[in-house]
């Protein structure tokens, strides 16, 4: 369910024009001149990604000149930005902390479609995180008030699989892989045709033939890049030619040089004729083997 974030422009900023002023226009020149160091140290730090000193920067501006509408928005912007940036990093703290940055964009601009939207989808990401069924039960209804047509598009089933697949992407950075492992293959034999959960699987074997590797146990390590032969070779788009040529070279080739380590030739010739039929070629473990 990766929903996109729906983008708020930082909006233009003008340090002598003031959008829907209702002060007299000397004071309001006056009043942005004030703040235009402050705008201007905001806008540099927007660009270069610096949200937190964006934000203290334009909320100063803007105590400093509370008519100021077009400062309001970049104020708001500026909050949007900073929970894209958090949500990207799609753990469950951060998540919560894209959601209290939109809130206090709301509050700022209350009738905002995008902030509003945005809000919802980061609220049905954390109840796909969240444990506890009610905690996760109340974020999602929540979540329908603000993006009602994300949340109809994405069923209960497709949230709990999506759970599981983030637990067992939490355990492969863990270094949990037999764990992960063992929740991917289960997710497999449930949903044959989810292609994330088969290509995470594969990699996950393919990290975990990497180590059995490194330790020297290459019949091991040579049973776990098989099953990801297998597996991408069960991807649609890995028959059709459109597979991540990268991760697909990766598994054959680790799996071709761990039983030549192992002094399997046999089965290092059989590796490379798969190779062959998945279109991948290795010239020099072609000549090693002597294949022409």
């Amino acid at each position: 369910m990766r929903a996109l974030l729906c983008g708020l422009l930082v909006p233009a900023l003008s340090c002598l024009a003031a959008c829907g002023a209702t002060r007299p226009q000397s004071e309001r020149s006056e009043d942005a001149e004030t703040v235009a160091p402050l705008v201007a140290t905001a806008e540099r730090a927007v660009a270069r990604e610096d949200y937190d000193t964006a934000i203290a920067s334009y909320e100063e501006a803007y105590a400093r000149t509370p008519w100021n509408l077009r400062l309001k928005r970049a104020l708001a912007a500026a909050y949007a930005e900073r929970a894209a940036h958090s949500r990207d990093r799609g753990r469950l703290g951060a998540l919560r902390a894209a959601e209290r940055d939109l809130r206090m964009a709301l509050r700022l601009l209350p009738d905002e479609p995008a902030l509003q939207r945005n809000l919802g989808i980061v609220l049905l990401e954390q109840s796909v995180r969240e444990m506890d069924p009610s905690r996760a039960g109340a974020l999602r209804e929540e979540a329908r008030r603000y993006a009602p047509d994300v949340v109809e598009e994405t069923p209960i089933v497709q949230v709990r699989l999506e759970r599981r697949l983030d637990l067992a992407f939490e355990l492969i950075e863990q270094g949990k892989l037999e764990a992960a492992i063992g929740e991917l293959e289960r997710i497999h034999a449930e949903y044959p045709e989810h292609a994330g959960a088969t290509r995470l699987l594969a990699r996950a074997q393919v990290r975990k033939g990497s180590e059995l590797a490194a330790r020297a146990n290459y019949e091991g390590a040579g049973a776990r890049f098989g099953r990801a032969v297998e597996l991408y070779a069960n991807l649609e788009h890995c028959r059709t030619g459109e597979c991540e040529r990268a991760d697909l070279k990766l598994a054959h080739q680790n799996r071709i040089t761990v039983w030549l380590n192992a002094n399997r030739r046999a089965e290092a010739r059989r590796a490379l004729e798969d190779a062959s039929l998945a279109g991948l070629r290795f010239p020099e473990l072609r000549r090693e083997l002597g294949v022409d």
